[in-house]
């Protein structure tokens, strides 16, 4: 038999990520295109969006920011605020797994 836990961050109560939505995050950083990334992770294109918008409406700050095509085609990346919510649930999932996390 084995322990197993999820972890996932929130503000009063409203979910604002775990580890799904972090490997969505990190395949955007990666692809710079929220289609691409759905589709490795085996979910829709809508689902995916759903999924960013109601991490910012949840932390109220933008996650991504994103260009149209064009000849090189459009792009999304994450924003700092993005980026700083990565590294953050990382950073306490690692020492979660390490068991040094408290509360505080």
């Amino acid at each position: 038999m084995e322990i197993k836990a999820k972890i996932w961050l929130e503000i009063d109560g409203r979910p604002i990520i775990g580890e799904g939505r972090a490997q969505l995050l990190e395949l955007i950083d990666e692809t710079e295109s929220i289609s691409e990334s759905a589709k490795r992770m085996g979910i829709s294109y809508r689902y995916a969006w759903g999924t960013i918008k109601e991490i910012e409406d949840n932390l109220g700050k933008s996650i991504i920011t994103s260009s149209r095509g064009g000849a090189g085609g459009g792009k999304t990346e994450l924003t700092e605020e993005g980026k700083a919510l990565l590294k953050e649930f990382r950073e306490k999932e690692e020492l979660f797994r390490r068991g040094i996390l408290s509360e505080d």
